[in-house]
């Protein structure tokens, strides 16, 4: 007797065939996962795979917005300072111009301006972990300091006008920094260069209205620049609460498309193994058949 070797070939294939899906399974049960491969389904791994990148990039904008709202929040504590020693100038300037102080009185209002001037440029200074957040993407660089080789004093801005910006995964932009030149102004324009002609004139013996209407100007601008760094902490918390709350629904969706039903799965082993002796089996007792040879013989 002479067995078809193709048959036999298509025995072994089936038994072959047969460990793979016992293997697949079993993997399954391990891990949980029905898809541990392209190949086990690729449409289901092709949306895993992009639902791992939104993922991803959910993760990264939560991340880097919780580490950047820390400089917002130092950013807004500054300028909220700086709200204040205005309207402490804006008091010591109106007393200066109510015409009855003599040149003594003033040049002590000039003084209290010039403590003043000097807290506002600290502040202008502000650094947070290293980095100046009033010199625009200049953030190594101190923006700001005091040419006292003019009269009246100038203002120097060495930062730069750019205004970084972080883009959330919906596509919301929020700005995480003022440059100092819109906050504190450079040169000749700005509280620090109002200050400067405030402090030369009451040491002068003068008083300058005009400069006074100046500093509720400039408290106003500060103010309004205050209110974009609020806005943006305010969004930055709110994006990263939906984001998060995305990705919770993101891992839900792919739970669902790659979760493996355990209970199914084992039975479709059970069934692959005892398939699987079934073949063996089969394979065995036909290697025990005579060939016609032997029989012959």
């Amino acid at each position: 007797m002479r067995i078809n070797p193709q048959y036999i070939q298509g025995l072994v294939r089936a038994a072959n065939q047969n460990a793979a899906n016992q293997q697949k399974y079993s993997t399954e049960i391990a891990t949980g996962v029905s898809v541990n491969s392209l190949a086990d389904n690729p449409s289901a791994a092709s949306q895993d795979f992009l639902l791992r990148s939104q993922e991803s990039a959910n993760d990264n904008f939560v991340q880097t917005a919780s580490g950047v709202s820390g400089a917002l929040q130092v950013t807004d504590t500054a300028l909220g300072s700086v709200v204040t020693q205005i309207t402490q100038a804006i008091s010591l300037a109106t007393e200066g111009n109510n015409g009855t102080l003599n040149a003594g009185d003033l040049s002590s209002i000039a003084n209290q301006l010039t403590g003043v001037r000097s807290e506002i440029l600290s502040l202008a200074n502000t650094s947070y972990q290293g980095q100046f957040v009033f010199s625009g993407s200049q953030t190594s660089t101190q923006p700001f300091s005091l040419d006292t080789s003019t009269t009246p004093t100038s203002v120097v801005y060495s930062g730069d006008t750019v205004q970084n910006a972080i883009q959330s995964p919906s596509g919301q932009s929020f700005p995480l920094n003022v440059p100092g030149s819109l906050v504190f102004g450079s040169g000749s324009t700005g509280i620090l260069a109002t200050l400067n002609n405030l402090i030369a004139s009451f040491s002068s013996g003068n008083s300058d209205i005009a400069d006074t209407t100046a500093l509720n100007s400039d408290l106003q601008g500060i103010s309004q620049q205050r209110v974009i760094i609020d806005n943006s902490i305010s969004g930055l918390q709110s994006a990263s609460t939906y984001t998060q709350n995305q990705t919770t629904q993101l891992q839900s969706v792919q739970d669902t498309l790659i979760q493996a039903n355990t209970t199914q799965v084992a039975t479709e082993l059970s069934s692959s193994e005892t398939q699987g002796t079934a073949l063996l089996d089969t394979i065995a007792a036909l290697d025990q058949e005579p060939t016609l040879f032997t029989v012959l013989k």
